[in-house]
């Protein structure tokens, strides 16, 4: 049997996802009866809804992982009883839905929590089912419309009180479950609210802990643009870059940052003005961070948790110089000139130089 994956769903696996079952029931807090969730039995979502909801669900295959404690039990029980009993999917969507509403010990946000399943294709031929999870509060909205009053145009405002805005910022907290062992992980979760961790209550309501420490993430980050730069051609590097632009990109994002988002640390150590070329450095280091299992992961950066010579930086001449620094060669005062056929010339601009015996 294969080793579980240490990475999420690769591009190819997220852009595949589809829906199988799909519900929500309504949180009402201020519900004037007992119960404060609202069932129902069906939803019917439209291709655009569908589509909303697909791209969502992309993104949070590539969130934070976490496992499932030994002795939580409840929602892994629920989420493979989801899979296994698909006509008493409506059953157990309530008793989840129960659960998250029930560990809320304040006031929570009126809206509409999510149960779905989907499936994506493992393999070649392969779908494999996975368990979708979603909490999303109830935004008011405003419709108008005008109408001609003695030759004035006069607007109608008109307030939409059960309106679910189509965004992903309406998304409270989200998570994907995998009950089965094709990952290390157990559950891609997400919270708006706590970022980058999860808050308390949906903490116990998901059973889980975190896989990996925030070292262990800031280093494997660090390690996978390593690994992805060596494997880059001269005719793949945009000019001026090399390996050390790259690793000294990295480590001034993963020292300067309290929260390390994805998207922004692509867009950081990936330098090129030419937009295309770019664009395709940027989907390979991101497939490389992927299968590292950092992809998509929102932990705190620990720069100090990087070896001495993880955190350097060395060129070496022909001649036998060896220029060893940390971070980017602009921020040590140091240039580098190519002047073709090999040859480079290196300036370095310093406040005092000091013999070493």
């Amino acid at each position: 049997m294969a080793a579980p994956l240490d990475g999420v769903l690769s591009q190819a696996q997220r852009e595949s996802l589809e829906i199988v079952s799909f519900i929500f029931h309504i949180i009402e807090p201020d519900a004037e009866v007992d119960e404060d969730v609202v069932f129902l039995d069906e939803v019917e979502l439209q291709a655009k809804q569908k589509v909303f909801f697909l791209d969502r669900l992309r993104e949070i295959a590539e969130g934070t992982q976490y496992v499932f404690k030994q002795d939580a039990v409840h929602l892994k029980e629920k989420c493979q009883q989801l899979l296994d009993e698909p006509h008493r999917f409506i059953e157990f969507s309530r008793q989840i839905t129960t659960d998250f509403s029930g560990r809320h010990k304040g006031h929570m946000a009126a809206g509409v929590f999510i149960v779905s399943v989907v499936k994506y294709l493992a393999t070649a031929h392969d779908w494999r089912q996975l368990v979708f999870v979603v909490k999303m509060d109830k935004q008011p909205s405003f419709t108008y419309s005008y109408e001609e009053k003695d030759g004035r145009r006069v607007a109608v405002i008109n307030e939409v009180q059960n309106s679910l805005n189509e965004s992903k910022n309406a998304i409270q907290k989200s998570a994907l479950i995998d009950v089965s062992d094709q990952f290390a992980w157990d559950v891609l979760a997400f919270d708006r609210v706590q970022r980058p961790g999860l808050g308390d209550y949906f903490r116990g309501f998901l059973g889980v802990t975190e896989r990996q420490q925030d070292s262990v993430l800031t280093r494997a980050a660090h390690v996978q643009v390593r690994k992805w730069a060596k494997k880059l051609t001269a005719e793949q590097l945009p000019p001026g870059e090399d390996l050390n632009t790259f690793l000294g990109r990295s480590l001034n994002y993963l020292s300067d940052h309290d929260t390390f988002d994805t998207d922004e640390y692509l867009n950081a150590v990936v330098r090129d003005e030419d937009a295309n070329r770019k664009a395709e450095l940027v989907r390979s280091l991101r497939d490389a961070l992927a299968e590292g299992g950092v992809a998509g992961q929102q932990f705190r950066p620990q720069a100090g948790s990087l070896r001495k010579s993880e955190r350097k930086q060395v060129y070496l001449t022909y001649e036998g110089v060896t220029i060893s620094f940390e971070g980017t060669p602009e921020a040590m005062g140091m240039q580098i000139e190519p002047l073709g056929g090999g040859r480079s010339r290196v300036t370095i601009v310093t406040n005092r130089l000091d013999a070493k015996g």
